[in-house]
């Protein structure tokens, strides 16, 4: 599955992620790759994230447009009104959809994609699975041995000529 790394958009089939967002599109390999859940603000915003840390769900927030004085003109205090990137884990995306699809008046555009979704966090999870079986060859085992004795024996003689030469230092010192 592709994403947009800059504007973090998953892009389903051939169209294309955020309109605004230009950038080359790349394949989410890892799991916990941040991808947008939504673009939300106001109350809105405070009641999901309050259900993502309820649920236990990682989660960021990126300003969409900057945030300045018309906050403060407007409320008194810096309260996020304006529109906020909210990001979650590539592997929480199915939960944190869910839960976005509770609330009221708000666009959810992963819903209708949640089976590609799963289909490719459990993809990518045999692959993580199949690196973590594959076994060591004997080849390569036999030089990490070879590398850690090596290493090990240039720590000892490091210790041994470091605290000759303290010593010798401190004889001086004392004569």
């Amino acid at each position: 599955m592709k994403y947009c790394k800059t504007c973090k958009e998953l892009c389903f089939g051939d169209a294309l992620p955020f309109d605004g967002c230009k950038h080359k599109l790349s394949e989410i390999t890892d799991i916990n790759e941040p991808v947008r859940l939504c673009i939300i603000g106001g109350t809105e915003r405070a009641m999901l994230t309050g259900l993502l840390k309820d649920e236990g769900i990682p989660y960021m927030e990126q300003n969409v447009q900057p945030q300045g004085l018309s906050n403060d003109i407007v409320t008194g205090y810096d309260v996020k009104l304006s529109n906020i990137n909210l990001l979650v884990p590539f592997s929480a995306l199915p939960k944190a959809s869910e839960l976005l699809s509770s609330l009221e008046n708000v666009n959810n555009n992963i819903e209708p994609h949640i089976d590609k979704i799963k289909s490719e966090i459990e993809r990518l999870n045999n692959k993580a699975k199949e690196k973590e079986d594959k076994p060591m060859s004997p080849a390569l085992r036999t030089t990490i041995k070879v590398i850690t004795a090596l290493l090990f024996l240039a720590l000892i003689a490091l210790v041994v000529f470091g605290t000759d030469a303290l010593t010798g230092f401190i004889k001086g010192l004392i004569k």
